[in-house]
């Protein structure tokens, strides 16, 4: 099951959740967050193998004198932590919609899903703005040879590119893009949620729904956390 049909299930086909309608279908074989669940622990190997590859390149826990000496420390950029304090603005609007859904607080959970929503686009749009400032800044994508390299502007000596290309920036681009994809997945299944949220059905028929996205978009912020956490530290 994938985490769009998980989120946009009819709650009341769930065992164990309130129903809002007639009671004449009969219950799914699974409860959905098991779907998600299952889904998360995928994500978290991609995010797993892409953090072990970035301290792998660094140098850590490869045998001495055999790392390369291209890698030098990110510039953490303001606009950086403002596109974190979005995600976590939005993460804690899902929260109140979730809690909101659960106590039959309809307008709160209306609230509290366009916020979430629209805070989520806020972040997504924040990050191309952060790539654009990088690019003007000369952190730029080299093409040579084949090999896709990051160019560092503070490094301008005559260096063979293989010398001269940064792999910490590469790394924060894929790992950025990477969680971006993620977020489009998040948003996309946000959409639908919302559709069911505003068409005007009963906080108690769109409950698991809303904890499911919510839950979704807790996960996404506690990536970024220790994404950042690792670019920061290293």
């Amino acid at each position: 099951m994938s985490v769009f049909a998980a989120l946009t299930e009819k709650p009341w086909l769930t065992p164990g959740v309130p129903s809002a309608a007639s009671g004449d279908e009969r219950p799914g074989p699974w409860d959905r967050g098991i779907g998600l669940g299952l889904f998360l622990v995928v994500v978290t190997m991609i995010f797993a193998l892409a953090t072990m590859a970035y301290l792998m390149r660094m140098g850590h826990g490869v045998p001495e004198g055999s790392q390369g000496n291209d890698w030098r420390t990110l510039r953490e950029p303001p606009l950086l932590w403002i596109n974190t304090g979005i995600l976590v603005a939005s993460s804690f609007a899902f929260l109140i919609a979730d809690i909101a859904a659960r106590h039959g607080d309809a307008p709160a959970m209306r609230r509290g899903m366009i916020a979430g929503g629209l805070l989520g686009f806020a972040f997504l749009a924040g990050q191309f703005i952060l790539w654009r400032k990088l690019s003007d800044w000369g952190y730029v994508l080299l093409f040579s040879a084949g090999l896709c390299k990051v160019g560092d502007p503070l490094f301008t000596f005559p260096f063979p590119q293989t010398i001269l290309g940064n792999p910490a920036l590469a790394f924060f681009y894929l790992i950025s893009a990477l969680h971006g994809l993620h977020i489009l997945g998040g948003l996309a299944a946000w959409g639908l949620t919302a559709r069911h949220v505003f068409a005007g059905e009963p906080p108690a028929a769109v409950a698991r729904s809303v904890q499911l996205c919510a839950r979704y978009w807790h996960f996404l912020l506690l990536v970024w956390a220790l994404m950042m956490g690792l670019f920061v530290s290293t």
